[in-house]
């Protein structure tokens, strides 16, 4: 594990934020993030400013997958998730949602990842923590782990 960076203040939506998760992401292999921060911390808002700014819609709503658990999206030739397991239970499965095998997805979003159990864990290949810093501003630390399966 290895920070790519800590506490690192940015408005939401900020573009230099944006354009370093790009770098850290968009790069080349599939990825799956943890998003971690408190409730309102603002997870939803970047999977939705970093969505857009790499070409999905305007018009196309990101909202937060609370009680529908996972939103998709495709941009390009790419499928993108947004997991919030925060509601998931005992009874809950991924293979019901189709994470593993509906479509391959080029990256994932996942807010609350370990609510499902550990038998239900998608491993991440980052860690995203947010943390509010102020009204307008927030706090980012990224850390890179292993990619997923080596």
């Amino acid at each position: 594990m290895s920070d790519i960076f800590r506490n690192l203040s940015f408005p939401e939506a900020d573009p230099h934020l944006l354009q370093l998760l790009k770098e850290a992401w968009e790069g080349g292999d599939p990825y799956v993030v943890w998003l971690q921060g408190e409730m309102g911390a603002g997870k939803t808002s970047l999977v939705r400013s970093f969505l857009y700014s790499l070409g999905l819609p305007a018009h196309t709503p990101v909202v937060s997958p609370t009680y529908t658990l996972m939103n998709e999206y495709k941009i390009g030739s790419r499928w993108y998730a947004h997991l919030d397991l925060y509601r998931a239970d005992a009874r809950f499965s991924m293979d019901e949602l189709g994470v593993r095998d509906v479509r391959s997805y080029h990256g994932m979003f996942i807010e609350w990842p370990k609510q499902a159990g550990e038998l239900e864990l998608i491993e991440a290949t980052h860690i995203l923590s947010i943390e509010p810093e102020s009204e307008l501003s927030r706090l980012y630390s990224l850390k890179a782990l292993s990619a997923p399966g080596k």
